[in-house]
This record gives C-alpha cells, sequence and structure tokens, in this order.
C-alpha cells in the first residue's frame, strides 16, 4: 500500500483539475451578454440569448453576432466583457486554436502549466489587444479556483 495516499484525496484532486474551465466561465458570458442587451433595450435578444445558449456554445452566439451587430455595438460588447465577464472568450479562442473535435476541453490541470499560461498569454496579446494580459490570466486563476 502507498505512503499518504487517500482515495478521497485523490477523487477531490481529479474532481478539482478535471474541471473544464470554458465551462467554469460559461455560465457568467451568458449572464453578462444578457444585460449587455437589455441594457442595450433589447429585451427580446438578451432572453434569446440567455435561453438559447442553453442550446449552443456562446463561443459561436458571439461569431455570429459579429457578423449581425454594427462594428460599434460588436465592439463595445467585447471590450466591456474584459470588465464584466469571466474571461470566456479568450479561453475558448484559445482552446479551439490547440484542439480539434471532438476534444474540446481545457482543463484546470493544463492551466496550471507554466508554458500554458505563457502561450495564453501570447493569444491574448495577439488577439485582444486592448486586454491586459496579465489581468487575463489573474482572471483565469480566480474563475479555476472559483469552485
Amino acid at each position: 500500500m502507498l505512503p499518504y495516499f487517500s482515495l478521497d484525496r485523490f477523487k477531490k484532486a481529479y474532481e478539482y483539475y478535471g474541471r473544464d474551465l470554458c465551462d467554469l466561465t460559461e455560465p457568467g458570458v451568458s449572464d453578462y451578454l444578457f444585460t449587455f442587451f437589455q441594457d442595450k433595450g433589447m429585451p427580446a435578444l438578451a432572453t434569446t440569448i440567455k435561453e438559447g445558449g442553453k442550446f449552443r456554445i456562446l463561443s459561436d452566439v458571439v461569431r455570429d453576432l459579429k457578423r449581425a451587430l454594427n462594428q460599434p455595438l460588436y465592439d463595445e460588447l467585447i471590450e466591456n466583457s474584459f470588465y464584466y465577464a469571466p474571461p470566456y472568450l479568450p479561453l475558448f479562442g484559445f482552446m479551439m486554436q490547440s484542439r480539434k473535435w471532438p476534444i474540446l476541453s481545457f482543463s484546470v490541470m493544463e492551466w496550471t502549466h507554466d508554458q500554458t499560461k505563457e502561450k495564453f498569454v501570447d493569444y491574448v496579446r495577439k488577439n485582444y489587444t486592448d486586454y491586459d494580459s496579465g489581468e487575463a490570466v489573474k482572471q483565469v486563476d480566480k474563475w479555476s479556483n472559483y469552485f
């Protein structure tokens, strides 16, 4: 028998490190989108996104909004997400650049590696130039420990 091994501790560690960061942050983005469109006087769209987002990947919804909204409104949506939503959009985009269907997951375990964080910082600097990459890392760290 292994000294200091505990099946309960192993189970808890597995549950913690196996969580998907995109799944953890997606509900917060749904809430953000709902509030954003409510504040813009579009309650029907807000509710449609909130309810319909349960059946679609929210990153895909935001991608479609880029085509549907005028550019200033879309830019405001993205910029405000840096302050009022979890870092779902950068996390999901980062995950998508390194994964192929059907393995669409970005675990807390992967996030704990410094090399992964460095690649994420590079991704944010390249794709979200108005978003402080250091702040993005802090937010992901916060959300990875949230639940």
